[in-house]
């Protein structure tokens, strides 16, 4: 159809972006909700323990840091459970309204923006009751320090690499704020744009004429 030539790629640009990290939210609060419900805390002393030993020590490293995640979301579970099933729920809605702005349906855009706008603040919400669950977590990824000195010095250039990736608090703090203000609300910020831009007003109008005719008699 001819509105369809009206649609501007960035709008499809935005929302194909805004669906993928939709996807991605919708499958990690989900996923954390499982083990909130479970309640098993991870032993991460022991992991970190064990992490010289490792085999695959870039992995196991990836693996104790999500792990320690999970504990501190584990001890601080009255506060974060109902965060969580919030993120579940509006990353749903961000899925469904992304999907739904590509084609232009009546509505989708205003759906779209308030979507947008909802999981903006609640991450910017999260990022702040969740402060002491952050530094936990931060803390018990730094303490792998610790273990850096019982490091053979025979160990593998894998194992050099590992050790290497380990940083400061600060940094890790620092990794935690540019990711709230470049992910959680630049790209939103960046979708919202393209949403009110003149030619996706023009794109949607478009689509809702034309569905107005095609329900004439």
């Amino acid at each position: 159809m001819r509105y369809r030539a009206l649609r501007p790629w960035y709008l499809v640009a935005a929302m194909v972006l805004v669906w993928l990290i939709g996807v991605q939210s919708l499958t990690d609060a989900f996923t954390t909700l499982l083990y909130l419900r479970e309640g098993h805390l991870p032993d991460v002393d022991a992991m970190m323990r064990a992490l010289p030993e490792a085999e695959r020590p870039i992995e196991a490293l990836g693996f104790l840091q999500e792990s320690a995640r999970l504990r501190a979301l584990g001890e601080a579970v009255k506060l974060a459970f109902p965060l969580t099933v919030a993120k579940l729920v509006l990353s749903g809605l961000l899925v469904i309204a992304s999907g739904m702005a590509m084609s232009g349906r009546p509505g989708a855009r205003s759906l779209a923006l308030q979507a947008l706008l909802a999981n903006v603040v609640l991450a910017v919400t999260s990022f702040v009751l969740l402060r002491g669950v952050r530094y936990a977590w931060i803390e018990a990824v730094v303490r792998v320090g610790e273990v850096l000195p019982s490091l053979p010095e025979s160990a593998s250039p894998q194992q050099q690499q590992a050790w290497e990736v380990v940083i400061g608090r600060s940094m890790w703090l620092w990794l935690s704020r540019i990711r709230l203000v470049v992910i959680d609300i630049g790209l939103f910020a960046l979708a919202a744009l393209a949403l009110t831009r003149a030619r996706t007003k023009a794109f949607f109008e478009a689509v809702r004429r034309a569905t107005e005719q095609a329900e004439e008699p």
